[in-house]
Parts: C-alpha cells; sequence; structure tokens
C-alpha cells in the first residue's frame, strides 16, 4: 500500500484549519499532515519542506500550500494517481508546464475553473500550490533558493537532470489565491535562471511565468515559447473535464460566492 502523508508552511493557524477542515470532511482514515512555520524558525521554504520530507515517514510527502480547499473525491482521485505512477516519476503535482510553456493540469483559482488535458502528462515544471515528492527518489529541495518562489521549479528541474520524471495529476483543489510576483519573485527568478538557463536555452517554462533571458536566448526560440504560452493562458477555462460536474469547479464557485 502506498503511503502519503502530508506537509504545509503555515503563516496563518486559521487559513491551515480551515484547509485541514476541507480535508477531514473527503479523507477517512485522515493522513498524517505536518505543519511547518518557517517564519518562527527563520527557514526559507525549501529548508521548511526539507524539514517535512525528513520527519515523514511516507511512499509520498505531498507538499501542498495552506491556501487551498479539498473537494469531494479529492484524496481517492490523488492517492489513486500517485500509487500508479512508475518508479522513474520522482514529482507529481496538479498543475505543470511543459518546457515549451504549454500548461498541463486542473485547478480551480481565482482565474476560474482550468483544465489543461490531457492528465497524466510529463511537464517540465510543477505549480508550487501542490508538489508530492517520492521520498525515495532522494531529491530534496535546494535551500540556496532565496525566499518562498521558484523552489518548486528547481526540484523539478533537478529531476529532469537526473533522468527522473515529473508528472502533472488529475486531482484537482481550489486554491483561494494566486500570488504575487513581487520583488521576492524577481531575486528568486534570477537565482533560478543563472542556475539553469544556460541548460535550457534562456527560456525557462515556470507555471508562474515564462522566464527568459531576452540577450542571451535566441529570438525564434523565446518567439515560439511565447505564442505557445498565450495559447494555453487563452484555452485554460474552455476545456470541459472528464467528470461532470467538477467537484472542484463546484466547490470553488461555491466559495467564490460567499
Amino acid at each position: 500500500m502506498t503511503r502519503v502523508a502530508l506537509c504545509s508552511l503555515v503563516n496563518d493557524d486559521e487559513q491551515f484549519a480551515r484547509c485541514q477542515a476541507s480535508l477531514r470532511r473527503v479523507a477517512q482514515p485522515f493522513p498524517e499532515w505536518l505543519k511547518v512555520e518557517p517564519n518562527r524558525n527563520g527557514w526559507n521554504a525549501a529548508r521548511g519542506l526539507n524539514h517535512g520530507l525528513g520527519e515523514l515517514d511516507a511512499d509520498w510527502v505531498v507538499c501542498v500550500h495552506q491556501d487551498v480547499l479539498f473537494p469531494e473525491g479529492f484524496w481517492a482521485r490523488l492517492t489513486g494517481a500517485l500509487a500508479a505512477l512508475p518508479t522513474e516519476v520522482a514529482l507529481a503535482g496538479i498543475v505543470g508546464c511543459e518546457a515549451s510553456g504549454a500548461y498541463r493540469g486542473h485547478v480551480f483559482d481565482p482565474n476560474g475553473h482550468c483544465y489543461w488535458p490531457s492528465l497524466p502528462a510529463d511537464v517540465a515544471a510543477l505549480d508550487e500550490v501542490l508538489i508530492a515528492v517520492r521520498r525515495a527518489s532522494g531529491l530534496r529541495f535546494d535551500e540556496r533558493v532565496p525566499g518562498f518562489h521558484c523552489y518548486g521549479a528547481d526540484i523539478c528541474y533537478q529531476a529532469r537532470q537526473r533522468g527522473l520524471r515529473v508528472v502533472a495529476i488529475d486531482a484537482p483543489l481550489v486554491h483561494l489565491s494566486t500570488g504575487s510576483l513581487d520583488e521576492h519573485y524577481q531575486q528568486a527568478s534570477r537565482w533560478l535562471m543563472e542556475r539553469w538557463g544556460a541548460e535550457f536555452g534562456y527560456v525557462l517554462a515556470t507555471p508562474a511565468q515564462l522566464l527568459r533571458d531576452d540577450p542571451r536566448a535566441g529570438f525564434l526560440h523565446r518567439l515560439l515559447h511565447r505564442w505557445r504560452r498565450r495559447g494555453a493562458r487563452r484555452s485554460r477555462n474552455r476545456n470541459p473535464c472528464r467528470e461532470q460536474p467538477c467537484p472542484a469547479r463546484t466547490l470553488g464557485e461555491v466559495e467564490c460566492a460567499s
């Protein structure tokens, strides 16, 4: 039996309690879930999540944001999808993007019901809202990544460098925010580009943003990525998912109306 535990970075106890309560309604027995308070310990995101990977005894550690809600059927879909993945898959998530910039995944967030088939699908990088790490892979978040951004893309690029697979699965949830691309994000993205830019032609596909080092990236290379990315963004609310009505969409629309 595949053992799955959760880990969350928490700076809002009320929000985290609401998040946990939503999973209690759909997951029995309730899984082990480690709360990590990085600000109290002076840790960045990577160090906090690595603490969770070291503390939890499970096949998969699901690193999930505190600002999410779980719809009916979520836990069964997530655990079933993780159990079915072959051993060369080291990381799994619910939203990701291919190296071309095109999205794959399924989520309800402030942009609405976002679905990019088909799933499961190999991707280059996963959105940090949920990243499941196969502990046996030995992968860990790089604690040099500054702050609380881009640590997810970095561990995905680590996996690809080692010949391991990164996969987006179909287990949607409701994400109550999309984060902000502030100066802290820009600092982390510059770090990411310095580490991985040369290996990927100075265009790095991440779910948050298509990162480019224009002076060093070829014009056609940049143009193709931007064209594919634009098409993926335009299609995000148009694709009907395989389950109707979609539990994540139903829950998300209720939350947005309340």
